[in-house]
């Protein structure tokens, strides 16, 4: 795992710097689980974010407007959708999700409603794939 100073700098350059819009964010951060376990909330005015394993000391905050953070939940949902119709709804859902290549697999579970927003990315052990 990345320590939490790396982890933060290349959140910060994905979601505050992106190159390639929305979809080159979500693309960017699911490359990032493939090493990081993400879990993103979006809360006050921050999208929080931690390790799903607990490896970081701190969450670490990022300012981002609800309604970017929203359009990053809702290309998410399209990937799995994509990859598996009708897996998961705009408004959430779990799906296995294959990232990249070698192909990787993401356990993804989210939410997107307009009370709450939060984003679960896990890389899938091999014993794991098919489970949700």
């Amino acid at each position: 795992m990345s320590t939490t100073s790396t982890v933060s700098k290349t959140i910060w350059q994905i979601i505050l710097q992106p190159s390639r819009g929305v979809a080159g964010v979500v693309d960017d951060l699911l490359m990032m689980c493939r090493k990081d376990n993400l879990q993103l909330e979006w809360q006050d005015g921050r999208c929080h974010l931690g390790s799903l394993v607990g490896d970081w000391e701190d969450w670490i905050d990022v300012p981002v407007r609800k309604s970017v953070f929203r359009a990053i939940l809702a290309r998410v949902a399209t990937l799995c959708n994509e990859q598996r119709p009708d897996s998961v709804s705009l408004y959430g859902g779990q799906a296995d999700l294959s990232v990249g290549e070698p192909p990787a697999v993401m356990g993804v579970a989210f939410v997107n409603t307009p009370a709450e927003q939060k984003l679960l990315l896990r890389l899938k052990s091999t014993d794991e794939v098919g489970q949700v």
